[in-house]
């Protein structure tokens, strides 16, 4: 995580169109660069963590492109499976956090931020703000995920999905936008002590009403 942002929902500008040195000046301030060689240092992130993106999404080794990620300041626990052409938010990874034992198959999105045109600032905020992706969650192919999303422990996010709101714990969600379709905890109870699913089962009830 970088030192100078906080990993909360934050507002961010609209987006204008900008020449490269502008929107340069810009960006550097909006992402906290300050002194001397800012803007110099600041491109040079910027490069390395398109580099590490590029690279990640296409090499054939799962070892690899976890560890590519983590380079860019994704928070990605053990035994996790990050399958190829995945894309992790260009501008704001580190503010992608992964659970143990979790697997993102391929062709997955995962977005942390949003910046609508200041045309339509009206109709949408344009924010950044954490994806939480929880312990030994199945992310199946081509799921895109938006900011601010938490996905439970143990659920399956179907192919093809939206996910556009947070999901509970132990549920197998699909479609656009990504819903509840069934409560798969009585299959996954077995691999949980007692105490500890019954506390997931109450935080799940109290947060999600499920």
């Amino acid at each position: 995580m970088k030192a100078y942002l906080k990993v909360k929902k934050q507002a961010l500008p609209y987006h204008v169109e900008r020449g490269f040195f502008s929107a340069l000046k810009h960006t550097t301030k909006e992402h906290g660069y300050k002194g001397c060689f800012a803007k110099s240092r600041f491109l040079a992130s910027r490069l390395k963590d398109h580099m590490l993106q590029v690279v990640s999404r296409v090499l054939p080794f799962n070892g690899v492109r976890v560890k590519l990620q983590k380079m860019r300041g994704v928070r990605i626990a053990k035994d996790v499976h990050i399958g190829p052409m995945v894309t992790i938010d260009d501008v704001y990874p580190y503010f992608v956090s992964i659970g143990r034992g979790s697997s993102i198959a391929g062709n997955n999105f995962i977005l942390t931020h949003t910046k609508p045109l200041v045309y339509h600032s009206e109709i949408s905020e344009a924010f950044v703000a954490p994806v939480i992706i929880g312990k030994n969650v199945w992310v199946a192919i081509n799921v895109t995920i938006l900011p601010g999303v938490t996905i439970g422990e143990g659920s399956i996010i179907a192919s093809g999905s939206v996910v556009t709101k947070s999901i509970p714990p132990f549920v197998f969600a699909a479609g656009i936008p990504a819903q509840v379709k069934r409560d798969i905890a009585p299959q996954l109870k077995k691999n949980y002590n007692e105490v500890d699913f019954n506390a997931i089962m109450k935080k799940r009830l109290a947060e999600y009403g499920f």
